[in-house]
C-alpha cells in the first residue's frame, strides 16, 4: 500500500512541478507596501491610561512618527525596488502632507528607491472641496506624478512604469463622503489604460485606498464606507483587463480576497501601520507568480518619542510594541466600540433594519448583554448556562463584550480561524445559547414552550450540545470569522503569465488538491 501511495504521488508531484515551470520566470521585482501610516507629527501627549492616548480602535497615531521610521528603515536594507502607500498617508491631510512628504523625499534621495502613492479619505476632503485632489497631487507630485506617463485630470490617478514590464495604475477612488467609488469618467480613463498596457506589452498593477471586493460577508450590507459603491462592476473589468493584483486599505486589516472572472483577481488590503498588529507587506513578483510576506514591527527605537509617556510606557513600546498596540485596540474597543454597538438603535439603522422588523426586535433584546459577566453567581452566564444544564468553558475574559474583542483582533491579524471549534468560538457559541434559551425564553411566551416542549425533549434538540442548534450557531460563526481563501499574510499567488482562465489553471488545481490529500494519507500511513 505504502509502495502504491508514493508512486501515486510521485506522479502528481512531477505533473504539478511541470505545469508550474512550463514557463521560465523573468527577473523579480519586489515591493515594500504599507496603508494607513495616518502620521501626525505631535507636540506632546497627556496620557490619562497605560494604553493612551490612542486613536479610533486603538491607533497609535501619536507613536506614528516611529512606526514609519522603522517602516522606511527596513525598506531601505532591503532588497525592494520600490514603496508603495495604498492611502492615509498623514491623519490631517494637508496639515501634515509636506512634512510627511519631505520624509519620503529624504527616504528616496538616500536610497535611490522610489516611492508611489495615493490619495485617502484622510488625504483628501472632496466633501468640502471636490478639487483637493489637485492640492494632493502637487505635495506628492514626486510619488508617482513625475513619472506619469498619463494623469486623470478629474481624480489626479495616474499610471508610471516599473521594472520588469510592469506598470502602475495609481487610482483616486475617493468619493464625497469618505467612501469609494470609480465614477464613469475615471472607468472610462482607467480602460484606455488598460488597453494601452495590453498594447505595451506590459503588466497593470493597481493600487487605491478602498476595496475592489468584499473581505468579509455582506461587507457592503455592513459598512459600505470601505468597498467601492461599484465594485461587482470593476471586478470584472479588471478580471477581464487582467489587472492581477490591486493593492487597498482602509479597513485597517491585512485580508486578501479573490475573484474569478475572466482571470482571476485578487484584491490585497493592507494593515494599517501604527495599529495591531502592525504589519506591513513584502511583495516579490515573477512571471509565474506573486510571493507575499507579512512583516511584524517587533520593536521601536523610541530615543525620539514625544513626551508625555512614562517610562512603563515606553519599555513596552520599545520591546513589546504589538503587546502595547493590542492593549490600546482591546481598550479601544471595550470603551469605545461595545459602549456604542451595545445601543440597540445605532446598531439597527447600521445594519439597515427597519425599526419593526424581526432583526431589530431581536437586537433590542440580545445586545445590552453583551456587558453580562461571564462568570460568578447572580445574573452571569456561567448561572445561565448551569441552568440550562451544562457548563461554560473557562477563559480569562470577563464579559461577553471583551470576547468579541477577540474576534475583532484575530480578523486584523488576517487568517482568522475562528469557528465552533476554536475555544473562542465554543466560548461564544455556549454563551450565546445560554444568553437566548434564557433571555429570549422570558420575554418571549412562543421561544418558552418551544423550549420546554415534549416534540424538542424527544428529539433531543434541548440544549447547545444538540447537533442541529450548534450547527447552526456555527455556520453563522464560520461565514463571519473563518477566513477564506487564499491566505492573508504569507502566501503565493499565480502571477500575470500564469493562465487564471483556462482549463489548465483549475485542473493544476485540482491535481495539487489531490496531491496533498495523498501526502497527508501517505504522512498517516507511514505513521501508522
Amino acid at each position: 500500500m505504502k509502495k502504491t501511495f508514493c508512486i501515486l504521488l510521485s506522479v502528481l508531484m512531477a505533473f504539478t512541478s511541470f505545469v508550474f515551470c512550463a514557463h521560465a520566470e523573468d527577473a523579480e521585482m519586489k515591493v515594500f507596501v504599507t496603508s494607513d501610516t495616518h502620521w501626525h507629527d505631535f507636540g506632546s501627549v497627556n496620557s490619562d491610561g497605560f494604553y493612551r492616548p490612542r486613536a479610533d480602535m486603538g491607533q497609535l497615531t501619536a507613536l506614528s512618527p516611529l512606526f514609519v521610521d522603522r517602516f522606511l528603515k527596513d525598506a531601505a536594507a532591503s532588497d525592494a525596488d520600490y514603496v508603495f502607500i495604498s492611502g492615509d498617508l498623514t491623519d490631517y491631510g494637508s496639515d501634515d502632507a509636506p512634512e510627511f512628504a519631505e520624509i519620503l523625499a529624504d527616504f528616496e534621495d538616500s536610497t535611490g528607491k522610489q516611492v508611489f502613492v495615493v490619495p485617502g479619505n484622510h488625504d483628501i476632503h472632496m466633501s468640502s472641496d471636490p478639487d483637493d485632489h489637485l492640492r494632493f497631487r502637487r505635495i506628492y507630485s514626486r510619488f508617482g506624478w513625475d513619472e506619469a506617463l498619463a494623469v486623470d485630470e478629474a481624480t489626479s490617478s495616474y499610471v508610471a512604469d516599473l521594472k520588469n514590464g510592469y506598470r502602475l495604475l495609481g487610482i483616486n477612488s475617493n468619493k464625497d463622503n469618505g467612501g469609494g467609488v470609480i465614477t464613469d469618467g475615471l472607468f472610462a480613463w482607467i480602460e484606455a489604460q488598460a488597453k494601452q498596457a495590453q498594447a505595451d506589452g506590459v503588466k497593470l498593477i493597481a493600487m487605491m485606498h478602498h476595496h475592489l471586493m468584499e473581505h468579509m460577508l455582506m461587507e457592503q450590507r455592513l459598512d459600505d464606507f470601505y468597498i467601492l459603491d461599484n465594485y461587482k462592476e470593476v471586478c470584472k473589468k479588471f478580471a477581464e483587463w487582467n489587472i492581477r493584483v490591486t493593492f487597498t486599505g482602509h479597513l485597517h486589516w491585512g485580508d486578501i480576497a479573490e475573484y474569478q472572472g475572466k482571470n482571476k483577481i485578487y484584491d490585497v488590503t493592507t494593515f494599517s501601520l501604527p495599529e495591531y498588529p502592525l504589519r506591513y507587506r513584502e511583495v516579490s513578483f515573477t512571471g509565474n507568480e506573486i510571493r507575499l510576506e507579512s512583516h511584524t514591527i517587533d520593536s521601536l527605537d523610541v530615543t525620539n518619542i514625544v513626551s508625555g509617556y512614562s517610562e512603563e510606557q515606553k519599555e513596552m513600546i520599545a520591546n513589546d510594541p504589538v503587546k502595547y498596540a493590542r492593549g490600546a485596540e482591546n481598550d479601544s474597543l471595550a470603551n469605545d466600540y461595545i459602549g456604542k454597538f451595545v445601543d440597540p438603535d445605532y446598531l439597527i439603522d447600521m445594519l439597515g433594519f427597519a425599526p419593526d422588523s424581526v432583526g431589530a426586535k431581536a437586537i433590542r433584546r440580545i445586545m445590552p448583554d453583551v456587558l453580562i459577566p461571564l462568570y460568578g453567581d447572580g445574573e452571569t452566564v456561567e448561572a445561565m448556562a448551569k441552568a440550562l444544564g451544562y457548563e461554560l468553558p473557562q477563559s480569562d475574559y470577563e464579559t461577553v463584550g471583551e470576547l468579541l474583542t477577540s474576534f475583532w483582533a484575530a480578523m486584523a491579524r488576517g487568517d482568522e480561524d475562528l469557528g465552533g471549534n476554536s475555544p473562542e468560538g465554543k466560548l461564544v457559541l455556549d454563551a450565546a445559547y445560554a444568553l437566548f434559551a434564557t433571555k429570549a425564553a422570558q420575554e418571549s411566551p412562543a421561544v418558552r414552550a418551544l423550549l420546554n416542549s415534549r416534540v424538542i425533549a424527544v428529539l433531543g434538540l434541548k440544549g447547545i450540545d444538540n447537533i442541529f442548534t450548534r450547527k447552526a450557531f456555527d455556520l453563522i460563526l464560520v461565514g463571519l470569522t473563518v477566513d477564506r481563501a487564499p491566505a492573508d499574510n504569507d502566501v503565493t499567488l499565480p502571477g500575470y503569465e500564469a493562465d487564471t482562465s483556462g482549463v489548465l489553471f483549475r485542473l493544476t488545481a485540482f491535481f495539487e488538491k489531490i496531491a496533498a490529500f495523498f501526502r497527508l494519507l501517505f504522512a498517516f500511513g507511514a505513521a501508522k
